[in-house]
């Protein structure tokens, strides 16, 4: 290795430098001083510019979830309502299916893709698990930093690992402002994975407590979760708001014309369907263990064995792990009266696909009993009336016996089918509600709970 005083330009330099110290006599610390005195406008006009960003006179949010942009409506959502607001957004993302075209055609919106770590090799649940997240962390760290000059970074939690650390970290490295939307909690998911005893269980448990408390605002989807972030997380609750999730726009309800012109543009979703006489029951689902199919099943056996009930048909909206497993089952209860049909739904045909049903099932147990089903919101805006699987915070979403029914079993699921199609007067009943629950808007909804106090 070459020694700079070993370079005679460099090494005159130096030399003459030392002299002149030596000369000056100055104590220690005054060196120090004047040697500050250079470095200030270094940190100042290169260092934190660069580590900070390029902060415009326009106000940015960056908006990231560890999920699939185009089915993630309420991310999706919270870009729309900045981006109305005036601020720049980068929403980042994956891009499995694509984000709605109002958002990829909004000048405020930039999107931005999180590529997918995939396991190709099979490897163990545990091995793949590390691997993926260190993977994440890299990936992750690299676009946020090039992002870096934000006003406020939002992120979604759950998946909370790595996503709260890396937020956390950001959030002191370039001063911005951390949010985090709270849909549910990532350790209660986890559990269901491995098992409630699980030392990986635990410490994500600790993990995302712990890690909660840092954030600048906390966004819950209902007062439970409010009231979990105070008690379990200790986090203040001048920081956290209740934001329920609400429909956007595009839910809403059909009228008899335009429902038919739905119908008739979907003829291999509607195949063989009587709008005079039939009825169609819809789903939306991950195919994930925290829902529980065979309950619907169950209770369409019993249903197809009834000859005073109305044909129906049956759409199951999305896919997942165990999809093939539910088709499967399907096949072998060999309905007669029933058609079901499994579809993938782009985010503009959803909405309308939803508003021809009849009744919407929800078969979502939440893992943690204090998140809500979105599919519900969504059922709601569309003036559809749902029969849901019951659990500790529904009732903040479904009235029962107003806009829905609760229901804890196949037998109860049955038997709610029944009244519905049997009991005209009580299907309009429940049906009311929900038309009236379908006024209930996002935007005004983000606009006085949170966006009023932003700057």
């Amino acid at each position: 290795m070459v020694s700079i005083v070993n370079i005679p330009i460099a090494g005159f330099i130096y030399a003459k430098v030392v002299q002149f110290v030596n000369y000056l006599d100055y104590p220690t610390w005054v060196w120090y001083l004047i040697g500050l005195y250079f470095l200030l406008p270094v940190l100042t006009y290169v260092v934190l510019p660069y580590i900070y960003g390029n902060v415009s006179t326009k106000k940015r949010v960056i908006i990231f979830v560890l999920g699939d942009l185009g089915h993630s409506p309420r991310i999706c959502y919270h870009a729309r309502s900045f981006a109305d607001k005036g601020y720049s957004v980068d929403l980042c993302g994956y891009l499995e299916e694509a984000p709605p075209i109002d958002l990829t055609e909004n000048e405020n919106v930039s999107i931005n893709e999180i590529k997918i770590i995939r396991n190709t090799h099979n490897l163990p649940f545990i091995v793949f698990g590390v691997l993926k997240v260190l993977g994440q962390i890299i990936n992750i760290s690299k676009l946020l930093f090039e992002l870096r000059g934000a006003n406020y970074l939002l992120v979604q939690n759950p998946p909370s690992i790595p996503t709260l650390y890396i937020a956390v970290v950001y959030k002191y490295l370039t001063r911005t402002k951390l949010i985090i939307d709270w849909h549910n909690l990532g350790f209660s998911i986890l559990q269901i994975k491995l098992a409630p005893t699980h030392p990986f269980v635990a410490i994500s448990r600790i993990y995302e407590k712990l890690l909660a408390s840092f954030a600048d605002i906390n966004l819950t989807v209902t007062d439970a979760m409010r009231k979990f972030l105070q008690k379990q997380c200790g986090v203040e609750k001048k920081r956290i708001i209740v934001l329920y999730d609400k429909a956007a726009e595009q839910f809403k309800p059909l009228t008899i014309d335009e429902r038919q012109d739905v119908i008739s543009k979907h003829p291999n979703l509607f195949a063989k369907f009587d709008a005079s006489t039939d009825k169609v029951l819809i789903s939306s689902t991950s195919f994930t263990p925290d829902e529980d199919f065979n309950i619907l099943i169950d209770a369409l056996r019993k249903y197809d064995t009834q000859s005073t009930l109305p044909k129906l048909k049956v759409i199951i909206t999305g896919k997942g792990p165990m999809k093939n497993e539910f088709l499967q089952k399907v096949q072998d209860a060999d309905f007669k009266k029933i058609d079901v049909l499994n579809a993938w739904l782009t985010a503009e045909d959803y909405p309308k696909i939803l508003a021809t049903a009849d009744v919407g099932v929800s078969l979502h147990t939440s893992s943690s009993g204090i998140d809500l089903p979105m599919k519900v919101v969504d059922m709601f805006g569309c003036g559809v009336p749902v029969i849901a699987l019951g659990f500790p915070a529904l009732p903040e979403l479904v009235t029962e016996g107003v806009n829905g029914l609760s229901v804890k079993d196949s037998n109860e699921m049955f038997n709610s089918l029944e009244k519905l199609f049997k009991d005209e007067s009580y299907y309009e009943t429940l049906k009311k509600g929900a038309v009236l629950k379908s006024a209930d808007r996002w935007n005004p909804n983000w606009k006085s709970k949170f966006g009023d106090r932003l700057p």
